[in-house]
């Protein structure tokens, strides 16, 4: 088989074995082809900040040459990898913007630098519309939306995302030594900012019911904002919240088991698919 670049791409979403795939599927084959090739650069990122094995020094060094990347694609000089030379092409013909990828390697450079844990409101919210209204920024454009009114939908699913996989994540990422439940949310409900006890904690369901509940009031902004946008662009997007609308409510105004990793099953995938046709 040919190694196309395209190829390449499409090899490192299969194998993440991510619902985003089949959200995508519902876009133009130049939709797609970029949108695959900004999973792929948000995959290969975040495994450079993810990655226990790799010293700090050495995360940095590679997540520079990434930056090294993106400056590269927009300034006209020679690139010689494939997520780079599909961001290239993606880029061109969707008008990305280049401070959204940057935001992107920004937010991994939080989680690099210092293990993030029990962060201001202002320091949780920059992460994350660095790792995911940026992404959402990305996608609006790809999707061929470029009003105000879809740049705060984008930011409103952004969040509403984000906050669901803190929730859903929280053991695995305590596990390595990563909280990113804000200070707020825990002197709210009187919970110590300590990482060796706070898995414990008996008020650790509620903390986290308060952070779905953010995440709620993100979703219901997105859905207001939605009916004011063209329908047929914003299916993909509408696709990915069904998935992690599902996922939410798993959690949201339940007793649920927060220290594993909450999963859709085949019949709620099966659900999904149904009501992604009708």
């Amino acid at each position: 088989m040919l190694h196309t670049d395209q190829s390449v791409i499409r090899r490192i979403v299969l194998n993440s074995g991510t619902s985003f795939f089949w959200g995508m599927k519902r876009l133009s084959s130049e939709q797609k082809r970029a949108m695959f090739a900004l999973y792929a650069f948000c995959r290969k990122i975040d495994d450079v900040a993810d990655d226990q094995r790799t010293s700090k020094d050495t995360k940095l060094e590679q997540i520079s040459v990434w930056e090294k990347k993106i400056n590269c694609i927009f300034s006209n000089k020679k690139i010689s990898d494939p997520i780079s030379r599909e961001i290239l092409l993606a880029a061109k013909k969707f008008n990305l913007k280049k401070k959204d990828l940057k935001s992107l390697i920004e937010g991994m450079k939080m989680d690099i630098k210092n293990n993030i844990q029990f962060p201001s409101r202002k320091q949780f919210e920059l992460y994350c519309d660095r790792v995911a209204v940026a992404v959402g920024n990305l996608s609006i454009s790809i999707f061929g939306v470029n009003s105000d009114i879809g740049k705060k939908y984008a930011h409103c699913l952004g969040r509403a995302f984000q906050f669901t996989n803190i929730a859903r994540d929280f053991a695995e990422d305590l596990r390595i030594l990563r909280c990113y439940i804000p200070k707020d949310i825990l002197r709210r409900n009187k919970v110590p900012e300590k990482m060796k006890t706070l898995l414990n904690s008996p008020k650790l369901h509620q903390v986290l019911q308060d952070l779905l509940e953010e995440a709620e009031q993100y979703f219901l902004e997105a859905e207001k904002m939605s009916y004011k946008l063209d329908k047929e662009k914003i299916k993909a997007s509408e696709t990915m919240k069904l998935f992690y609308k599902t996922i939410h409510n798993k959690m949201y105004k339940k007793k649920f088991n927060y220290r594993k990793k909450i999963k859709l099953n085949i019949f709620e995938k099966i659900i999904i698919f149904f009501k992604i046709l009708f």
